[in-house]
């Protein structure tokens, strides 16, 4: 069962208040009469009002707003490419209309005047403004790769995107949609947040350098963002936070999801793969990470309500309380392995996540969020993992690679650090092994799609390389032990 936690937000002790089970919910969206909505994006594309009904899709998956009155909500349809409009009323949504809008809508928000909708084109790296009196598109303006997030300045002229391919956030005038800057921050920038809250300052202290702070989650990375919005548009970065337990924590906590507390001194983030909340005191210049909050499985979306602080968890099985802040668990230490003369690394698994989790560590949070879909592409460029690919550690340590079939198309590995060294299956390498055997010399590294891997054992047992070769299959930390390579994220 997927499931939506709530919380409490005042302290540091979340209880749980409630739970409501979905498919991979994606988005929450809080109705101006204090309900939740839910966004779901999996194989059962939904919208409900948690605790209440539920209202089936033909798809969706991350666009989730209300209008300012309260009386529309919309949502990105995914790859169906319209905005869903749905009357909204005590409760109670009803489909009123489709407006088509691109191939694949990502996010979707409402200007704050209520006039316009603005929805990402999220492979054709661009925003959509819709007319809702017509329901037609008006305007189409060019952003930078995979616009994830969409977010209006408090003003309404202008709109910030973070761009889950470009480690960048950008702010476009809303109107012309003219970029009016960018900034860089880490990569896989998804969820922001801005807060108008200034920290008191003590006689003879400097003035705030800003006007607004904008909160960035960066997904391939450890950190939030801080970016200072100045009195006229400037970005600059005035920190990053770190939320994960110690400086020296591999990358793989993963903050996708932002929520401020109703006073804005309070930032919670979720770390979607570390299966917990971060809670950061921001009520000074410097933000401060007071612990973290367990949660379900894959916290993917926050949002505070009144007291309460509402989680999505997009692969919970079961609703469990949430109780007093916990430390989070020591990370475990790889086993001390001799090294290996050669590692032939098979990878079983076909599914995208899991491909992505065998030979990165970590699935990025593209995989895990477009993974189950048919047009997905794992060579995408906003699909890099954080740490890279075994591979890529393995020859930056000087190991010689070979490749049979792992992340290959057409033919040729998607990362181009290996495709010199690539083959198109398992059968190739039993080919090859001949070869080695005639040489004398064989990779460091093998890496294998292969379903059993039976052939190859059978293979390299009657080689002169079966003293001093480790066959591994699916479990990547013992690769890594064997090679004597570094911890690539906290998930290897």
């Amino acid at each position: 069962m997927k499931a939506v936690f709530a919380a409490r937000a005042g302290a540091l002790l979340f209880g749980a208040l409630g739970a409501f089970a979905m498919d991979f919910p994606m988005s929450l969206a809080v109705a101006p009469d204090g309900r939740v909505l839910a966004l779901s994006g999996g194989a059962k594309p939904s919208i409900s009002v948690v605790n209440g009904a539920e209202l089936p899709l033909p798809d969706a998956w991350l666009g989730l707003t209300v209008s300012p009155d309260g009386k529309n909500v919309y949502v990105g349809g995914g790859s169906r490419g319209v905005v869903y409009e749905l009357s909204y009323a005590q409760g109670e949504l009803k489909l009123a209309r489709e407006m088509k809008a691109a191939d694949f809508v990502g996010d979707v928000t409402v200007s704050p005047d209520g006039r316009l909708i603005y929805a990402a084109d999220l492979f054709g790296n661009a925003v959509v403004v819709i007319n809702p009196q017509s329901g037609r598109v008006i305007d189409k303006f060019k952003t930078g790769r995979r616009p994830y997030r969409i977010l209006f300045h408090p003003d309404g002229r202008s709109y910030f995107i973070s761009s889950w391919a470009d480690a960048a956030v950008y702010q476009y005038n809303a109107t012309s949609g003219e970029e009016i800057g960018r900034i860089r921050v880490g990569p896989h920038p998804t969820d922001m947040v801005l807060s108008a809250y200034k920290p008191q300052r003590d006689a003879g202290e400097p003035p705030i350098p800003w006007r607004y702070r904008l909160f960035v989650a960066a997904a391939n990375t450890n950190n939030v963002f801080v970016v200072g919005v100045g009195e006229n548009k400037t970005l600059n970065l005035m920190e990053s936070i770190h939320v994960a337990p110690s400086r020296l924590s591999p990358l793989g906590m993963t903050p996708s999801a932002l929520a401020l507390s109703p006073d804005q001194t309070r930032l919670y983030v979720a770390c979607s793969d570390a299966d917990l909340i971060a809670s950061v005191n921001v009520s000074d210049v410097r933000g401060v990470v007071d612990g973290f909050i367990p949660a379900g499985a894959y916290p993917a979306a926050l949002r505070t309500a009144g007291d309460r602080v509402w989680v999505a968890n997009a692969r919970a099985n079961s609703v469990q309380p949430l109780g007093d802040v916990a430390p989070v668990p020591a990370e475990r230490e790889p086993s001390k392995l001799s090294p290996a003369a050669h590692v032939i690394y098979v990878v079983r698994d076909t599914e995208p996540e899991a491909v992505m989790r065998a030979v990165a560590g970590v699935a990025p949070d593209f995989t895990v969020k477009l993974g189950r879909r048919s047009n997905f592409d794992f060579g995408d460029p906003a699909n890099l993992p954080p740490a890279g690919y075994l591979w890529t550690n393995a020859m930056a340590a000087g190991f010689t690679v070979r490749n049979y079939g792992i992340l290959v198309r057409n033919g040729q590995a998607i990362d181009p650090a290996i495709r010199p060294f690539t083959k198109p299956d398992a059968a190739a390498f039993l080919e090859d092994l001949k070869q080695f055997e005639a040489s004398g010399m064989m990779p460091r590294l093998i890496v294998i799609a292969d379903p059993s891997g039976d052939a190859i054992k059978a293979a390299l047992a009657k080689s002169r390389f079966a003293a001093n070769t480790e066959i591994v299959v699916g479990d990547l930390r013992r690769v890594v032990a064997l090679l004597g390579l570094r911890p690539m994220t906290r998930k290897d």
